[in-house]
C-alpha cells in the first residue's frame, strides 16, 4: 500500500514539474502550441492565435520598429527600419543604433535615450542611410518592462514626406503673399500714376477756360505741370531701374567723384520737397575733400531716395538729420597711412539720414529693403509710393560694394537710415571746375519725328519758341523723306514707329551723302542699356529716354555739334 502511494506521490511531481516547465516554455515564448488530454480524445491549443496579429502589426507598419539592448545594440528590428536605412535585416541585429545617427547629432541621440531609460522620450534628428544620405526622422523611446528580456522599444517615423509637403505648403504660402503683393503693387500704381495725371488735366482745362490767362497765371500752371511729370518720370524710371537690377542688366558708369559735392548736389535736388513740407534739414558734411569711385547718378538717386523717404514718412515740420563721416578701416585703422607711391587710403563713407518721423515697427525692420514693402499700405495711408525707393538704394549700393542698414526704435520714434560705400581719398590730382552747361537750343534746324503727334508737336513748338526752325514727320519713312528736302542739322527720331523703326530710318539717313554729317539722337522710352547700344550701332550720336528733360537735351545737343568758327 505504502509502494503505491509513493508511486503516485512521484507520478504527481513528474507531473507538476511537467507544467511548470511548460508554464515557462510558454512564457518565453519557446512554444507555439500545447495539446491537452480530454474525455473525447487530445485538443491542441496554440499561442500563435494570440500574439501573430500583433507581430505582423509590428512587422507591417509604417513605422521602424527597434528593441535595444541595456548597451543600445539592436535586439530586434522589423522590416521597415531595414529599407529605411539600406541595409539587410540580418545585418543590423547587434549594431549599436548610434551607428545610423550623424555624429553632429549623437549628443541629441544620447539625451533622448537616457531619458528613455527613465520613462520616456522623443525628438526630430536624422539617420544616416547605408549608402550615407540622411533622412529626417522622428523618434519615440521608452523604457520596457524587465520581464520583456531587453531594455528600451523605439520607433522610428521618417518625416520626409511630411518636411516634402511642408515646404509645398511653405512654396504656396510664398506663392500666395506674392500674389497678393502684386495685386496690391498694381493698384498702388494705378493710384500713383493718376495722382499726377489729376492735377495735369486739370492745368490743361484752365488753359482752356483762361484762353491762356495772365503771366502769372501760365507761370503757376506750368510749375505744377513740371513737378508732376517729373514725379510721374522718376516712378517709371525706378519702375525701370527696378527690373534692370532684377535682370542683372544695369550698369554703372563710374566715375572719380567729390563726396560732398555728390551729397550737395542730392540735397539740392530734394529741396523742394523738403521745403513743401516744412522740414528743417540739418547737414553735417566732411571738412575735407573725399572722393569716390562711383557712378554720381546713382549715388544721387541713392541719397535722394533716402531725403524723399524721410520726407515723406515725417509729419510736417518734421526734423532731419543729414551726416557724411569718413570711417577709416584696415590700415589706416590701425594707424598706418599709404606710401608716397599710393594715393589710395582704405576707408568707407557713411551717410547717415535721420528723421523725427513715424518709425518703424520691429516686425518691420527686416522687410524694410524688400521690393513692394510698405509699412502702412492702408487706404488712410499718409505718404505715397509704390516702396521700390529703398528697394533701389540697397540693390545700388551693394553695387557699389557697399551696405544699407536701418534702425528704429520703433512706431512714432523716428528712424536713421545708414548707407557705407567704399571711398577713395586721392591727394594728388584736383578735380577740374564743371563747365558751364548749356541752357537753351537755338538758331538751329531740327526735325522731330515721333508717331505720337501730340508728342511731335508740343516738341516742335517748344524747339521753335527757343527761337530753331522745326519740321515734323511721324513714321520712319516720311522722316526719311523730309530729311531729304529739309537737310536739318539735328533730328530727333522716335524708335518704335510704323512702316519703318527709327533704327532703320536712322540707317537710311546715315547712307545718303547729306546725312552723314547730320546730329541724330534717339528719343524713346526705352532706356535699357541694349537699347541704347543698339541705338549706337544704327548709327545714332545720342540716346534720350523719355520724357525729354529740356536741359539734358541741351546738354548732349551741346556736345554733339560742331563749335562754330
Amino acid at each position: 500500500m505504502a509502494d503505491v502511494k509513493q508511486s503516485e506521490l512521484a507520478e504527481l511531481q513528474l507531473r507538476l514539474e511537467e507544467a511548470e516547465e511548460t508554464i515557462r516554455a510558454i512564457r518565453s515564448g519557446s512554444v507555439d502550441a500545447f495539446v491537452v488530454e480530454v474525455p473525447n480524445g487530445a485538443r491542441v491549443y496554440t499561442l500563435e492565435s494570440a500574439d501573430r496579429p500583433y507581430r505582423l502589426l509590428v512587422e507591417e507598419m509604417q513605422q521602424g520598429a527597434i528593441t535595444l539592448s541595456l548597451d543600445g545594440t539592436i535586439a530586434y528590428c522589423n522590416r521597415r527600419f531595414a529599407d529605411l536605412v539600406g541595409k539587410p535585416l540580418e545585418r543590423l541585429l547587434g549594431v549599436a543604433f548610434h551607428e545610423f545617427i550623424p555624429f553632429a547629432a549623437r549628443t541629441f541621440y544620447e539625451s533622448l535615450l537616457q531619458q528613455g531609460r527613465a520613462g520616456s522620450s522623443e525628438g526630430e534628428t536624422h539617420v544616416q542611410k547605408f549608402n550615407g544620405t540622411l533622412v529626417p526622422v522622428f523618434l519615440t523611446i521608452n523604457a520596457l518592462p524587465p520581464e520583456s528580456g531587453v531594455a528600451i522599444g523605439l520607433l522610428v517615423t521618417d518625416l520626409t514626406s511630411q518636411h516634402h509637403h511642408e515646404k509645398l505648403n511653405s512654396l504656396l504660402g510664398e506663392l500666395k503673399e506674392s500674389d497678393r503683393r502684386k495685386n496690391e503693387f498694381l493698384a498702388m500704381l494705378a493710384h500713383e500714376l493718376r495722382n499726377p495725371l489729376a492735377p495735369i488735366r486739370n492745368a490743361v482745362q484752365l488753359l482752356r477756360l483762361t484762353k491762356g490767362g495772365d503771366g502769372a497765371t501760365i507761370h503757376s500752371i506750368a510749375e505744377m505741370m513740371e513737378r508732376q511729370l517729373g514725379q510721374m518720370a522718376r516712378l517709371i524710371d525706378d519702375l525701370l531701374d527696378i527690373s534692370r537690377i532684377s535682370r542683372g542688366t544695369i550698369e554703372l558708369r563710374r566715375a572719380r567723384i567729390e563726396l560732398t559735392s555728390a551729397v550737395q548736389h542730392a540735397v539740392d535736388a530734394a529741396r523742394t520737397l523738403v521745403d513743401e513740407k516744412v522740414h528743417t534739414l540739418t547737414l553735417t558734411l566732411p571738412s575735407q575733400p573725399v572722393y569716390l569711385n562711383a557712378d554720381p547718378t546713382r549715388f544721387a538717386q541713392v541719397v535722394g531716395n533716402l531725403l524723399s523717404n524721410a520726407c515723406k514718412f515725417t509729419d510736417k515740420g518734421g526734423q532731419i538729420w543729414l551726416t557724411v563721416a569718413v570711417d577709416e578701416v584696415g590700415d589706416a585703422k590701425s594707424g598706418a597711412h599709404p606710401s608716397s607711391e599710393s594715393s589710395l587710403l582704405p576707408a568707407m563713407a557713411t551717410i547717415r539720414v535721420r528723421d523725427s518721423g513715424l518709425g518703424i515697427a520691429a516686425d518691420q525692420l527686416i522687410r524694410i529693403f524688400e521690393m513692394f514693402v510698405q509699412v502702412d499700405t492702408s487706404l488712410g495711408r499718409p505718404v505715397s509710393g509704390l516702396g521700390i525707393g529703398l528697394a533701389l538704394v540697397k540693390s545700388l549700393v551693394e553695387m557699389h560694394g557697399g551696405s544699407a542698414e536701418v534702425n528704429s526704435a520703433g512706431i512714432g520714434q523716428g528712424s536713421e537710415f545708414v548707407v557705407r560705400i567704399p571711398i577713395l581719398v586721392e591727394r594728388l590730382t584736383p578735380l577740374l571746375p564743371p563747365a558751364d552747361q548749356p541752357t537753351a537750343i537755338n538758331s538751329h534746324r531740327i526735325l522731330v519725328v515721333d508717331d505720337n503727334r501730340d508728342s511731335a508737336r508740343s516738341l516742335a513748338m517748344l524747339l521753335k519758341f527757343l527761337g530753331n526752325k522745326t519740321q515734323m514727320a511721324f513714321d520712319g519713312l516720311e522722316a526719311v523723306e523730309v530729311a531729304a528736302t529739309f537737310l536739318p542739322e539735328i533730328v530727333l527720331l522716335d524708335i518704335g514707329m510704323p512702316r519703318l523703326n527709327g533704327y532703320d530710318a536712322c540707317r537710311k539717313i546715315r547712307d545718303q551723302p547729306w546725312g552723314k554729317s547730320m546730329v541724330l539722337v534717339a528719343l524713346t522710352g526705352w532706356g535699357e542699356d541694349e537699347a541704347r547700344q543698339k541705338s549706337k550701332d544704327a548709327g545714332f550720336d545720342g540716346h534720350i529716354v523719355k520724357p525729354v528733360d529740356h536741359a539734358i537735351l541741351a546738354k548732349l545737343l551741346a556736345e554733339l555739334l560742331p563749335i562754330p568758327a
